[in-house]
């Protein structure tokens, strides 16, 4: 009697573990390209638009990716963080949990966090490692910790073209990027 139940208990702890591994492997898969990963989370609920690249991790998008909406067009860096549920501890465990919105065009830099409960609105631009904690209106850019809204994307597009730091290489491979500034002349051969 006592074998059965343990060969039975073993049994099912066996099929619980094969869960639970079969669900790291398919994140884990998941994180292969921004197809697979977006594919991951809308099949979690997410809300993802077309155009939408993510270069962050699907662990990005937290426990709750079906309160997250992204729009259209955006790019989420490597190591951005979407935090729509954060855990309180005191006399009562609790979650703070809240939708997060980022509309159409956003760029999202390099470990950026978003907190619960934002909004950020359309052709937006967040700087690396900004900690979001309101919303973001239209046509910003935001910075700093807490993030702070800078200039106007209008603003920032302006300076870069002053800058003439913008090179019609997007969608170049390596080999075509490195010819093209061979030809400018802009590489200096030490």
């Amino acid at each position: 009697m006592i074998a059965d139940k343990r060969s039975k208990d073993h049994f099912v702890y066996r099929i619980i573990w094969g869960k639970k591994m079969f669900e790291k492997v398919k994140k884990i898969l998941a994180n292969r390209n921004y197809k697979t990963k977006n594919k991951y989370l809308i099949g979690r609920g997410a809300n993802i638009g077309k155009g939408t690249r993510l270069n962050c991790k699907v662990k990005a998008f937290g426990t709750e990716p079906y309160l997250i909406t992204v729009g259209e067009n955006c790019l989420f860096a490597d190591g951005v963080s979407v935090l729509n549920n954060l855990k309180k501890f005191g006399e009562t465990k609790m979650d703070i949990i809240a939708p997060i919105i980022v509309g159409n065009n956003v760029y999202i830099g390099a470990e950026a966090f978003i907190m619960p409960g934002i909004k950020i609105g359309n052709n937006c631009v967040i700087g690396a490692k900004a900690i979001v904690t309101h919303d973001i209106p239209d046509n910003s850019v935001a910075v700093g910790i807490p993030a702070k809204v800078i200039k106007t994307i209008d603003e920032y597009y302006d300076g870069v073209v002053k800058k003439q730091n913008n090179y019609p290489t997007a969608g170049m491979s390596f080999q075509e990027k490195r010819a093209y500034f061979e030809k400018l002349n802009y590489l200096n051969d030490n």
